[in-house]
């Protein structure tokens, strides 16, 4: 089970953002200067527009109205390239690329563009591709209670492509399935067929 954040007052992160400026324009002045900026050419605007970022990304974690609607259809719904941004725990640096999510209802569907809205909820924070594809799964078991669900990610880590082995072109796949998505072959191939049909994600 994943666990919701609680909307109850102030979150740590907002608490950051609005009460503790210098702070954190300090950190972001060190960073700065780490990466190798010259103190004279630092503007606290960067620091303005690091914090806006940070609390739409706040937003978009704390988002809960994810209505369900009841459906009296057991046909497979898939969401495709749906849109992924997100942050290496490790190095702090982003990875970003596409996300598909397929279900078969169990008497209750989604809004479609709850789709997307779920990505960016469990994404918007420092991740693993690894665990955010199996959080993006729980979240739908959890929420519709569907009989079998699969989750694809593919994504360009930059920490790769800047650091270390610095490939320019590595791209890194993650799947989860579950329900009759793990227990029916026809099923999963189904769903990888469907989401591959226009060869973007070359699977």
């Amino acid at each position: 089970m994943i666990e919701k954040e609680s909307l109850k007052g102030k979150g740590i992160n907002e608490v950051y953002l609005s009460e503790n400026r210098a702070e954190f324009d300090s950190t972001v002045n060190g960073y700065y200067r780490l990466i190798g900026g010259e103190n004279g050419n630092y503007d606290q605007e960067t620091s303005r527009r690091l914090r806006a970022f940070g609390e739409e990304l706040f937003k978009k974690r704390s988002y809960e109205k994810f209505t369900a609607f009841k459906a009296d259809h057991d046909d497979m719904i898939i969401g495709n390239h749906l849109r992924l941004f997100s942050f290496c725990e490790h190095h702090l640096l982003p990875f970003f690329g596409e996300v598909a999510i397929g279900y078969i209802p169990n008497h209750k569907i989604f809004g479609l563009s709850k789709f997307q809205r779920l990505v960016d909820k469990v994404s918007s924070r420092p991740q693993l591709q690894e665990r955010l594809t199996y959080q993006i799964l729980e979240e739908i078991k959890n929420r519709l209670e569907p009989k079998g669900v699969g989750v694809v990610i593919k994504a360009i880590h930059t920490c790769v492509f800047a650091r270390g082995t610095q490939s320019s072109s590595a791209e890194f796949t993650t799947s989860a399935v579950d329900g009759i998505f793990k227990e029916n072959i026809n099923t999963k191939q189904e769903f990888f067929s469907i989401i591959n049909s226009d060869g973007r994600l070359r699977l």
